[in-house]
């Protein structure tokens, strides 16, 4: 702001000749009338001095005010670039995450293609569809299509599986067959023994019993006892290491067999119809 110029007491503050002291001598040379009239004409007067400054003095105050009014607009507009730019930076991250939310799409699409692709050639292998028939994988009624198929494709496994159950129970009524009609060979034995000796328990070693059930080694003799004291009733798997009379001379692991049993004439006489009347 620049300064207030007054002009108060500027009479006072003049310097008149009465003021110059009477030792100073100065030569004053009495001007001309031209001269006078020449600087009154030359010279603006103090009111217009005065005004001329005043209004200089206004010019510099809005000079002033538009530098600040400046100012605050360059810092306005530099707050405003710096907000600018952080918009930029968030929507550049936004359009990368969108980018990568597309590539995500378009993979999820090429796997969705293959497989209705897989599909199509499950439905039209199941249906034994010709080409002019068969399902595409642009079709609209392809998950209704698959639906059905998974339900047949369901219902012929479990087919399969209870044929295969069927099969197995045959196979091994097979096996079991054949396997109780050896255990019968060795009952058969152990009787005409009984009655060799006139009684109504055998006691049979192992030899003796892989001898009459066909075994490979004699070892499987003791497999054999075993097997036939957990199925064949009346016959108790037994280790004695007394070598008496009642042993029959049989002595360590073996088999009695009880023909008193009620059970074991039922089931020799089953197995006998089921070999033919042996």
């Amino acid at each position: 702001m620049a300064p207030e110029l007054t002009s108060e007491n500027d009479n006072e503050n003049s310097i008149t000749d009465d003021d110059v002291p009477p030792s100073i001598e100065i030569d004053r040379a009495e001007p001309s009338v031209s001269n006078a009239n020449t600087a009154e004409q030359e010279l603006p007067s103090r009111e217009t001095m005065w005004a001329v400054i005043q209004q200089q003095a206004k010019q510099i105050d809005t000079l002033e005010e538009q530098v600040e009014t400046l100012e605050h607009d360059r810092e306005t507009a530099k707050k405003k670039r710096a907000h600018d730019r952080s918009r930029l930076s968030a929507l550049e991250e936004t359009t990368d995450e969108i980018q990568d939310d597309v590539d995500d799409l378009v993979d999820l699409e090429e796997k969705n293609a293959r497989t209705r692709a897989s599909i199509t050639r499950i439905i039209n292998l199941v249906r034994d569809y010709e080409s002019a028939d068969g399902v595409d994988d642009e079709s609209d009624n392809l998950a209704a299509e698959a639906s059905n198929v998974g339900r047949q494709l369901f219902e012929t496994v479990q087919r399969s599986e209870q044929n295969t159950e069927l099969m197995n129970f045959r196979e091994k009524r097979v096996e079991s067959q054949q396997i109780e009609d050896k255990y019968l060979a060795v009952l058969e034995a152990g009787q005409k023994l009984a009655a060799e000796n006139e009684t109504m328990i055998v006691r049979m070693n192992y030899r003796k019993v892989a001898t009459h059930y066909g075994c490979a080694y004699k070892n499987d003799g003791y497999r054999v006892m075993e097997e036939m004291a957990e199925r064949v009733p009346g016959v108790t798997y037994k280790e004695s290491k007394n070598l008496g009379p009642e042993t029959m001379g049989v002595g360590g692991r073996h088999i009695e067999i009880s023909f008193a049993h009620p059970d074991l004439a039922g089931w020799m006489r089953a197995h006998e119809a089921d070999t033919g009347g042996k």
